[in-house]
C-alpha cells in the first residue's frame, strides 16, 4: 500500500508541477545528499538541470541573506530560494557545493561533529541506523574548513542527530551546545546556525528550542513550509527536497504562498 501510495502521489505532482509556478517569498530548500545511492557525476549534473530550470523562474540567494529576511519578516514581490543539506555527507562536497557555486551561491551545511570524526564503527551505525543511508561517507574536518573557506555556511545539528524532544535538559544542552562548541573549536570561528534533526516540529519541543536560541542566532526545523516561522517565531521553516526529484514536483512545492 505505500508503494501504491508513493505512486498515485508521484503522479498528482507531476499533473500539478507542471502548472505550478513558484510564489513570491523566500524560500529555503533543504536536503541530504544527490542520490540515495552512490554519487556519481550524473547526478550532479541532474542537479545543474535541476538549477537551470529553476533559475528560469526564481532568483537564488545566499544562504544568510535569507535567514536575515526572513528574521526581519522582509518578504519580497518574487520568488527567492536558498538552500541547506543536512547530516554532512560527502556529496555535499563532492558534487552539490560546486554547483551551487557554479551559479553563484552558497548553501548552508548542517552537520554533526560525532558524525564528522567517528570512527568506522559509529559511521556504520550513524548511516545504517540513525539516518538510514547506508554507504553514505562524512565529510572530515578539513572538508568542512574548505567548503567554509570558499563561503558555505556550517551550521550544527547536534553531535549525534539526537532528536531533541526529550525533557532531559542536561543531554539537550550536551547535544545542542556541545555541537556548537566542536564547531567552533574546529573551525576557529562563530558557529551563529542550528537545524535540529528529522526537523518536523513534534521533534523539538519549548525547553530545546529554548537552549538552542540561546545559543545560536538562527534555529531552523524542516516543517510547517506553509509558514515562514513556528514555536512563535523563533524558529525558521524550511521546505524538503533532494537534488534529484522531479523538477515538476520541486516547482509544486515553491508554489505555495507563505504566510
Amino acid at each position: 500500500m505505500s508503494k501504491l501510495r508513493n505512486i498515485v502521489r508521484g503522479c498528482v505532482l507531476d499533473v500539478l508541477g507542471a502548472v505550478s509556478k513558484p510564489a513570491p517569498g523566500v524560500h529555503i530548500l533543504n536536503g541530504h545528499m544527490i542520490t540515495r545511492g552512490e554519487a556519481q557525476p550524473a547526478h550532479a549534473e541532474a542537479f545543474r538541470r535541476m538549477l537551470q530550470q529553476l533559475s528560469e523562474s526564481v532568483e537564488f540567494i545566499r544562504f544568510e541573506e535569507a535567514a536575515r529576511m526572513i528574521a526581519a519578516g522582509h518578504y519580497p514581490d518574487r520568488p527567492l530560494v536558498a538552500f541547506s543539506f543536512d547530516d554532512g555527507f560527502t556529496d555535499c562536497a563532492d558534487m552539490i557545493c560546486p554547483v551551487l557555486e557554479d551559479y553563484g551561491v552558497n548553501a548552508a551545511l548542517f552537520i554533526n561533529p560525532n558524525f564528522v570524526e567517528g570512527d568506522e564503527a559509529y559511521i556504520r551505525h550513524f548511516t545504517e541506523s540513525t539516518v538510514l543511508t547506508p554507504g553514505k561517507r562524512p565529510m572530515r574536518w578539513d572538508v568542512v574548513r574548505r567548503l567554509r573557506d570558499r563561503g558555505h555556511v556550517i551550521g550544527a545539528h547536534t553531535l549525534d542527530h539526537y532528536m531533541i524532544n526529550t525533557d532531559d535538559s542536561c543531554e539537550l544542552s550536551r547535544q545542542i551546545v556541545g555541537s556548537k562548541e566542536a564547531i567552533e573549536r574546529n573551525l576557529g570561528a562563530p558557529c551563529q546556525h542550528f537545524a535540529f534533526p528529522y526537523g518536523r516540529l513534534e521533534h523539538a519541543n519549548r525547553t530545546a528550542i529554548d537552549i538552542a536560541c540561546r545559543a545560536f542566532d538562527y534555529v531552523y526545523s524542516q516543517s510547517d513550509y506553509k509558514h515562514y516561522t513556528s514555536f512563535e517565531g523563533r524558529v525558521i521553516n524550511r521546505r524538503h527536497f533532494e537534488p534529484f526529484w522531479k523538477i515538476g514536483h520541486v516547482r509544486y512545492f515553491l508554489s505555495c504562498h507563505k504566510q
